[in-house]
């Protein structure tokens, strides 16, 4: 930004008027993101059991491995909850704002993503085509925004994107600048600081290593480039959970049987249905550019083995799907046919531009959760058709089911729900975090038969349960041994046993 932002002060290059209009038309696409955040999503299933954990790290010590109580059938061994700083943050800004402050955090962290992406395009494409391409940059986050946005949420990973974003722009900005930027020196503080909010820290240290393998490869001096990644490295490793952080990640990518069933839309491989589709021909035009440019030898072999090395990652999970953004992104910015920049200097385009955006800001203010609005109105506004949750069915629960047991059957996505709900009251009988059940529980879950799904609900011994509308092997068992559905909505029912 610093670099844009002098150019744009000076008049150098393109002229002035032409870095208004693209820091206009930056703003604008990122809005587009933060619109969705309030326009179209619901809160992310996740978030409310992440701030259950947080609830669980004020009540068991500042940080250290927790022994899980929110649902009965997890196992009592201890585990690290390594996103903890940011699960602690999510809390704080709960307790001050509710659930309006997470949704205005949301979409300024989207926001901020894709406008990071546009900024680090400007550097990459000053890297290696010698000017800015100003126009290109923001197409580049639009195609950002494709690849990224069904991946970002009120949960800790997004925070840690928005946090190697800025380290990709720190990283770029300093090629274009010849090794000799001072602000990449802040890559090991940010990098401290998203190892404790997610494990993704862990590319900063390989992005810059990339980076140095390929000045070595070029012959160039490296030592710079070896104190950068090694101290990056340092960074990586400087959270107080970081044994379990670290198992964690091996269990993500070898053990874990939900992980690696695919059978979380965030696990699937990046290119499954329409837009994954539509994504896998962005990730091939990315591709191209960037190999065209490279056999031309106007793209180094860092940032080559940079992208490289995301596009392995982004076909083990999509997930990743982000990650990989933050570098392809601005190369296709930098590689991508040349397109004239004079038209964001006129003064209407300029204008126009602006006009939509304050326009924008103002429907999106206008559309943001008002005061007083209750949480359950904003879940399900959407409908029973898109993500939701059982808001109603849990205020049945709550006038009608005396806890005995103190456990509710429930599905995969509302278990964080339901514990944020009935926190101290009811335990569930699983939620998001894989790792923390054993690996037998999520066959059963995922594989299991019906003889499984009886075995199951009758050691749970549940007060209640808490379904979606319809027809699973949950419910099958739940009729078999009589237990009664006693209410329904469009969204959820809840059955008592006999």
């Amino acid at each position: 930004m610093l670099g844009t932002l002098e150019a744009a002060a000076t008049g150098t290059e393109r002229g002035s008027r032409a870095w208004v209009g693209f820091l206009v038309l930056a703003g604008l696409v990122a809005l587009l993101a933060a619109g969705k955040a309030i326009l179209a999503d619901t809160l992310d299933p996740d978030c409310f059991w992440h701030l259950r954990v947080a609830d669980e790290i004020g009540r068991q010590g500042w940080p250290r491995p927790l022994v899980d109580d929110l649902s009965f059938e997890s196992s009592k061994e201890p585990w690290t909850p390594y996103s903890w700083l940011a699960e602690l943050g999510m809390k704080k800004l709960w307790d001050v704002g509710g659930y309006r402050a997470a949704v205005v955090a949301q979409a300024g962290m989207e926001w901020g993503f894709l406008f990071l992406l546009a900024l680090a395009g400007v550097e990459a494409s000053r890297a290696v085509a010698g000017e800015p391409r100003l126009i290109a940059s923001a197409l580049a986050a639009v195609v950002g925004g494709i690849l990224s946005l069904a991946y970002l949420s009120f949960r800790p990973v997004t925070v840690a994107l928005l946090l190697l974003a800025i380290i990709g722009w720190l990283l770029l900005r300093d090629r274009r600048l010849g090794g000799r930027s001072k602000a990449v020196w802040l890559t090991p503080i940010l990098t401290a600081l998203a190892i404790n909010v997610h494990f993704f820290a862990l590319l900063a240290p390989l992005w810059a290593g990339a980076l140095v393998v390929g000045d070595a490869i070029e012959k160039r001096s490296t030592r710079r480039g070896w104190i950068l990644a090694g101290t990056s490295l340092a960074a990586s490793l400087m959270t107080p959970m970081l044994p379990g952080t670290l198992a964690a990640v091996w269990n993500y990518a070898f053990n874990d049987v939900v992980v690696n069933s695919a059978r979380l839309g965030e696990m699937r491989p990046f290119y499954v249905g329409f837009m994954g589709n539509i994504s896998a021909v962005l990730v091939i035009l990315i591709s191209i550019c960037a190999v065209r440019s490279f056999a031309a030898k106007r793209l180094r072999w860092g940032e080559m083995i940079w992208l490289v090395g995301m596009g392995i990652l982004l076909m083990k999970v999509g997930r990743s799907s982000p990650a990989f953004a933050i570098i392809g992104c601005p190369l296709l910015a930098a590689t991508m046919p040349v397109m004239s920049d004079r038209i964001l200097g006129k003064k209407p385009v300029i204008l126009g531009a602006a006009v939509v955006a304050m326009m924008g800001i103002g429907k999106l203010a206008m559309e943001a959760p008002a005061a007083g609005e209750p949480i359950s109105r904003w879940l399900n506004r959407n409908g029973p058709g898109a993500p939701n949750f059982p808001c109603a069915a849990a205020d049945y629960v709550e006038r009608n089911v005396t806890p005995v047991s103190g456990r509710l059957l429930c599905n995969f996505n509302w278990g964080g729900y339901l514990e944020w709900r009935f926190p101290g009251k009811f335990q569930v009988l699983m939620d998001g975090r894989t790792q923390v059940f054993p690996a037998e529980f999520w066959r059963t879950i995922f594989f299991g038969s019906p003889d499984d799904y009886l075995r199951l609900v009758r050691q749970s011994g549940a007060d209640a349960a808490v379904l979606p509308k319809g027809h699973s092997a949950l419910h099958q068992a739940l009729a078999t041994l009589n237990w009664r559905m006693v209410f329904q909505d469009d969204f959820a029912e809840v059955w008592l046993p006999p």
